[in-house]
């Protein structure tokens, strides 16, 4: 017994290996195997008209082994099917003659080794359906398997018939070899394939269609053709005829499956022609630096990448090197390129990961287009290369125009460096941005080992082509520690517009980070600001100081809080003028250095025009129109019915050289602390002009006389030593003043800070309100709310007695100080 054991396992080692290709007795013109060695010869098979029909009972391919369709060269599909319960597993080469389109559907399952090869003239379609459909409802079944009908002529298939819970479908590999010759964007050198990819001839259609589709180091490659990735459980998947093969549609599939790209594998179409990929399942994952490519060599347009996903769609994580991250990749270096359209209920991007379109020619680059109906996630940056943040990017590099990216989702995060980016490195425009997020945008926190590691959404010019615009529609967003909205210009490109609808809240903030402190200004900014990244400027050829143009900035909502050195910013760092700012909330409120900024270094300073209810400034918020060199401040225009600042707060249009800014206020109460100041001054020219119009919308009011006030008050400088002494520079007059306080928030506010004022117009009281004698007056020291809503400064009887000679600047009192 021990010596027949021995001996057979010697044989089974020391005897040829063959092709476990076994033909069955289904149909009457039956399949013959010859094998010659390590090939296997197939001949036989049933012809209806163009087709050739094959039926298995086993099919199975040794590595090293040749499965050889010895078809006719009149022959336009080879159809294959194995009819035992068994899978396939092929690890050797599938051969046909001629341009033959071939078929293999194996419902148990079908597995690619790594050493599985392709040399089909042909499409490829690998499926582990039950039958495949034709027009006259005639279908090649593999569960019922019968012989083709007699004297009938069979054309195309029109579909695959999926039973309630098909094999699986797994490709195994070593990975792809992809590189890129520089750390930043650059084209991916050769097609990444390997000798032992499943790879067909230029222009046709490799597809697997399977349950779960799996694809572990495996490599696909159909050069400028269509590669078809489908997971279906139960259904029918049709089959429809085109240029490059077949275009599969899913409309009919009861249930899906996943598909599951890892360790560097790739799904490459690129090519001279117009290549296209195909992704539909229940989820799917990319990750290990696993990429589904695209890139144009010829001057064709391209095709499109086209992810369908029910459930959630993950890309995470970066090649073993750290350089090529997991994702979706169109590109060209000729000709125009498709879209990549995702379609998915969540979308998560992380550790490196990325969604890219790139043209490097005068080519235009296409669109992203994601429709997420729940989440958009963009997390982080690689664990491996630091440097490569997660995100979603479409860029020129040449004069080509980038696309535009599109993302209608629920909710939008980005956290830890993730950015989504359309941006240009030449001559050409980059594409709009546009975000239609239902649920709300937030952007947190940034990468540390990075210059530009802010999360963020950006257009960006890195050189001589301009921004496109960026739009957001959403009810809230929310900016923390880094988050940011921008339009940069780092050269001579110009920033584009940003408008900002969020019809709930915009919140700018640092609280509530759990990480370090992001040391730039972060917020919504459309500027030009110089790189301070000197290894960028070299390898992008950008100047020391930028000559683009800021773009304007548009913001509608209903609360704008900006704190922590947050910003709302359409300032200019370089040669170039800054954007207009225009603000339309119910309620702003600027506090810690929270600022709104539209200022200059050379050129003309922006115009900002602000319309609320409420603007309050605290602990030195600002507002800022500043401009240096010869520019001209800008210009402010403000339209509240009450201002509040306190805690060395401004308001300031003030100039270098040129003359400042003109600063028009219309108001119903301006309360300001000592050290806060509104300014429009010039260091060397003209200064502006402050007007400031107390607008008086309760004219329908009784006006009855107040009882302590006998006469109009002023406001005198604030808290002065001594009363009798000084020169009034600012007075309100007003003349709905009332005493009927109902309870205030903040009704510790006691004076208004004093300021120079060159100009200064009341709509109902034109006569001139200034003195330059000594005026004795009953301060008011309390601000109240009257019975129709009205703010009002008006005396407290309690603190009558108090000796107005003893006040000082130091005992004034506001609850934001």
């Amino acid at each position: 017994m021990i010596f027949k054991v021995t001996l057979l396992y010697f044989l089974s080692f020391s005897t040829p290996t063959t092709a476990q290709i076994v033909p069955d007795t289904s149909l009457i013109d039956e399949s013959r195997v010859l094998n010659q060695g390590n090939t296997s010869i197939i001949n036989g098979g049933t012809k209806a008209g163009n087709n050739l029909f094959h039926s298995f009972k086993q099919f199975s391919l040794p590595t090293d082994g040749t499965a050889y369709f010895n078809n006719t060269l009149d022959i336009q599909n080879i159809f294959s099917r194995v009819t035992s319960k068994s899978p396939s597993e092929i690890n050797g080469l599938i051969r046909a003659n001629g341009t033959a389109n071939l078929f293999l559907i194996n419902p148990n399952g079908i597995i690619f080794g790594p050493n599985a090869r392709l040399n089909v003239g042909g499409s490829f379609v690998a499926s582990t359906a039950n039958s495949i459909n034709f027009a006259n409802n005639y279908q090649f079944s593999v569960t019922d398997p019968q012989d083709i009908p007699p004297l009938l002529t069979l054309k195309v298939p029109i579909g695959l018939q999926y039973g309630v819970n098909s094999g699986a479908i797994q490709v195994r590999g070593t990975g792809h070899n992809l590189t890129i010759s520089t750390p930043l964007f650059s084209p991916i050198l050769g097609s990444g394939a390997s000798p032992d990819s499943l790879h067909l001839s230029p222009g046709k259609t490799l597809a697997l269609i399977g349950g779960d589709v799996s694809l572990t180091g495996g490599i696909l490659t159909a050069p400028g053709g269509r590669i078809e990735l489908g997971a279906v459980k139960s259904g029918i998947v049709n089959l429809i005829p085109s240029p490059t093969g077949w275009t599969l549609d899913y409309k009919y599939v009861q249930d899906f499956q996943d598909i599951k790209l890892s360790q560097q594998a790739l799904v490459d179409a690129s090519g001279l022609s117009s290549g296209s990929i195909q992704l539909v399942s229940k989820q799917i994952s990319l990750t290990n630096g696993s990429v589904a490519l695209i890139q144009n060599q010829g001057v064709q347009s391209g095709g499109s990448i086209n992810v369908n996903v029910l459930e959630s769609l993950e890309l995470s994580g970066t090649s073993l090197d750290g350089k090529i991250g997991s994702g979706f990749l169109n590109e060209t270096v000729a000709g125009n390129i498709g879209d990549i359209v995702v379609s998915a209920k969540n979308l998560a991007i992380q550790d490196g990961a990325v969604i890219n379109a790139k043209t490097f020619t005068g080519a235009n680059s296409g669109n992203i287009i994601l429709n997420v109906s729940e989440s958009t996630q963009i997390i982080g940056f690689s664990s491996i290369n630091s440097n490569n943040n997660s995100g979603i990017g479409n860029y020129t590099f040449s004069s080509g125009n980038g696309g535009e990216i599109i993302i209608n989702t629920g909710g939008v995060t980005a956290f830890n460096g993730g950015t989504i980016i359309s941006g240009t490195f030449g001559d050409g425009k980059s594409g709009n941005l546009i975000v239609n997020a239902s649920q709300g945008i937030k952007l947190s926190d940034f990468n540390p080992f990075i210059v530009i590691g802010a999360s963020q959404l950006a257009v960006a010019s890195f050189s001589a082509g301009d921004t496109g615009d960026l739009t957001i529609n959403t009810p809230k967003v929310f900016l923390q520690n880094g988050g940011s909205i921008n339009s940069y210009a780092f050269a001579t490109g110009n920033a584009g517009n940003i408008k900002v609808n969020a019809y709930n809240s915009v919140d700018i903030t640092r609280e509530g980070s759990n990480g370090l402190n992001y040391k730039m200004p972060f917020g919504i900014s459309s500027y030009a600001t110089p790189s301070s990244d000197v290894t960028q400027q070299e390898l992008l050829n950008v100047p020391i100081i930028p000559n683009g143009a800021s773009g304007d900035v548009i913001i509608n909502t209903t609360k704008l809080n900006i704190r922590d050195g947050g910003v709302i910013n359409g300032s200019n760092l370089g040669n170039g003028n800054a954007g207009s700012l225009r603000i339309n909330a119910n309620a702003i409120y600027l506090d810690n250095d929270g600022s709104i900024v539209a200022a200059t270094v050379f050129g003309e300073g922006g115009n900002i025009f602000l319309n609320s209810s409420s603007l309050q400034l605290h602990r030195g918020g600002n507002i800022n129109a500043t401009a240096g060199g010869g520019g001209n401040g800008g210009n402010i225009d403000i339209n509240t019915r009450l201002i509040i600042g306190s805690g060395n707060s401004s308001i300031k249009a003030n100039a270098f050289e040129g003359r400042g800014g003109n600063i028009r206020i219309n108001t119903e109460g301006l309360f300001l602390s000592p050290d806060s100041k509104i300014t429009t001054s010039s260091e060397f020219g003209l200064n502006g002009n402050i007007q400031i119009n107390a607008l008086d919308n309760n004219s329908g009011i009784n006006k009855a006389a107040p009882e302590v006030v006998p006469t109009t008050p002023q406001i005198t400088p604030a808290c002065q030593k001594q009363v009798g002494t000084g020169t009034s520079s600012f007075a309100v007059s007003s003349r709905n003043l009332q005493s009927k306080p109902n309870d205030l928030i903040h009704n510790n506010i006691e004076q208004s800070n004093s300021f120079s004022i060159s100009g200064f117009n009341n709509l109902y009281n034109p006569e001139s309100l200034r003195s330059n004698q000594p005026t004795q007056i009953i301060e008011a020291n309390v601000l109240i709310r009257d019975s129709q809503g009205n703010f009002v400064l008006t005396t407290d009887q309690a603190n009558l007695a108090l000796d107005d000679a003893s006040l000082s600047a130091s005992s004034c009192f506001s609850v934001f100080q």
